[in-house]
């Protein structure tokens, strides 16, 4: 057991070092995280729902907007530049393996909501919430293992799994922070300056959970534990 703390405390100290070491790079991916957290707000909200053309605008869009947060954090994570020459360059690069990766997160989505229909609404939220973690890691299987469609989906559950609790963890509090903005948005701050305010801090709090998790997972995918515990010599 504390050989597994030192573990954990030596992997964050080095995923926080090398995420915050160069700083002032990471604007670009602000950026396009920030304009993606508007449209899953809005999303939240029922905006682009409620019909088949609505849900198709949902997919679309949601697949272009991940393509460029994706080509921004591997910019930022991987080579550690600002991205700023390369996002043109998102949808060329990871625009299929994203729109696979999602079809298949869109239809599980459905599966749930449609096994969820008879269950209480707690029950479901906690279904999907549970589906959400599991996928959690799909935008590193991405842009650092280069997977795509269901394989993306089924690595990213297996490292969760594997890394329940130096990447699960951070995962879990990003989701629960996540989820709590954005059911204040809809339905305590609909319009005004609040809402704006809530959005953009939402912007702020994915660009450093997605960039120390990138990171994380950069770390946690280079070694297994065991490679690790070997490396500290024991």
């Amino acid at each position: 057991m504390n050989d597994r703390l030192k573990d954990f405390g030596e992997i964050y100290s080095q995923a926080f070092k090398e995420s915050f070491s160069k700083i002032n790079k990471v604007y670009v991916a602000f950026i396009v995280i920030l304009i993606r957290a508007f449209f899953e707000n809005y999303r939240f909200i029922g905006m682009f729902g409620g019909n088949r053309i609505g849900g198709l605008i949902n997919y679309f869009l949601d697949a272009a907007l991940l393509s460029f947060v994706i080509q921004a954090l591997k910019s930022y994570v991987v080579y550690g530049n600002s991205g700023k020459k390369s996002i043109a360059n998102s949808l060329s690069n990871f625009w299929q393996p994203v729109l696979s990766s999602l079809f298949f997160v869109y239809l599980i989505e459905i599966l749930i909501s449609f096994i969820g229909t008879g269950l209480p609404s707690n029950i479901y939220m906690i279904l999907l919430l549970v589906f959400e973690f599991a996928t959690s890691a799909l935008p590193e299987e991405i842009y650092i293992n280069g997977k795509s469609g269901f394989e993306s989906l089924k690595q990213s559950a297996k490292f969760v799994c594997d890394n329940i609790l130096t990447y699960g963890l951070f995962t879990i509090i990003f989701i629960l922070i996540k989820f709590y903005i954005n059911y204040n948005l809809a339905y305590s701050y609909q319009v005004g300056n609040s809402r704006f305010l809530y959005v953009l801090l939402l912007g702020f709090i994915e660009t450093f959970f997605y960039v120390v998790r990138g990171h994380l997972f950069k770390l946690l995918n280079h070694h297994s534990y065991r490679q690790r515990k070997f490396m500290r010599g024991y």
